[in-house]
């Protein structure tokens, strides 16, 4: 037995850990991104079930239906709740690889269940909730492996490239002026209904936002 087998593996939860511990502790973060337990309890349980044993077998509630790499930064996306390393595509599905968590807005999760293609083409993805932003703030939030800048002004919620084209600075991280976004680190004015600005060649893109229900999403 080499020196790696022998090292004790690291759990993530305590011994006695539970299907009911697992959802108490998963539904709160999963709620913030937008997605929800699908409304099938039985196949939740079974799902829920075999992570209880991913756990006790490897220290961690890895997801079922993904393969193990043996290399930390990979396996780290495939932890349950994985979704923030795949919103962009969960969005797209209306559910997580195996279907145990559905997006918020699915009326009946029961018939997403398994590993399905991605679709294709621009997609809807819930980014905060309206109440997560007051009027005059800006974050930064990311969707799949795009950082977004959005912003709340007069009301309004709008969505632009993260990067100011000036040196690179996250412009989510700036300040509003009216419906003007302003770098952090220098000052830079960007229009957030357009993604103009008054330098040459600097304009950034800007992306659709939709509010729905009190959610906000953007489509990327």
């Amino acid at each position: 037995m080499s020196a790696a087998d022998e090292r004790p593996v690291r759990r993530r939860f305590e011994d006695g850990t539970t299907i009911e511990d697992l959802r108490t502790y998963m539904a709160p973060f999963v709620a913030t991104l937008g997605f929800r337990f699908n409304d099938d309890e039985e196949f939740v349980e079974e799902v829920l079930e075999s992570e209880l044993e991913i756990l006790d077998r490897d220290g961690d509630v890895f997801c079922p239906c993904r393969v193990r790499t043996g290399d930390p930064k990979e396996d780290v996306k495939i932890v349950c709740p994985c979704i923030p390393f795949y919103l962009d595509q969960f969005s797209a599905m209306r559910k997580c690889w195996c279907g145990l968590f559905v997006r918020i807005d699915v009326e009946d999760g029961s018939k997403l269940h398994g590993v399905i293609e991605v679709p294709e083409g621009p997609v809807e993805v819930r980014v905060v909730a309206v109440e997560d932003l007051a009027d005059g703030q800006g974050r930064v939030v990311t969707v799949g492996k795009k950082k977004l800048a959005l912003f709340r002004a007069d009301g309004e919620f709008y969505c632009l490239a993260n990067v100011c084209k000036h040196w690179g600075a996250p412009l989510g991280e700036g300040y509003l002026d009216g419906y003007f976004a302003m770098c952090p680190w220098h000052g830079w004015r960007f229009d957030v209904r357009d993604g103009t600005t008054d330098h040459p060649d600097a304009d950034v893109r800007v992306y659709e936002v939709t509010v729905r229900h009190g959610e906000v999403f953007v489509t990327v």
